[in-house]
């Protein structure tokens, strides 16, 4: 079976709170998404093996906090697609 992100796929809001200020985060994308194969500090070789590693048990993402700028990754945990 295999597994889906919630997030990525549209199926779930974002409810995470921002352990600062506690105002709900906003997600800006995938976790690997920030070091893909064009990312300017690694070349393309690097990256590509590390992508193509999927963890059923979930996606990281990088949440940001709209109040207090600060970012994070927030682990989702995977569902899985019947």
């Amino acid at each position: 079976m295999p597994f889906i992100c919630p997030l990525c796929n549209g199926l779930a809001a974002m409810t995470a709170t921002c352990p600062d200020c506690g105002y709900v985060l906003e997600n800006a994308g995938k976790k690997e998404d920030y070091a893909g194969p064009y990312s300017p500090y690694g070349s393309a070789d690097q990256y590509t093996s590390a992508i193509s590693v999927r963890i059923p048990s979930g996606c990281e993402h990088v949440v940001q906090c709209p109040h207090c700028h600060e970012a994070y990754i927030y682990h989702v945990n995977a569902w899985q697609a019947p």
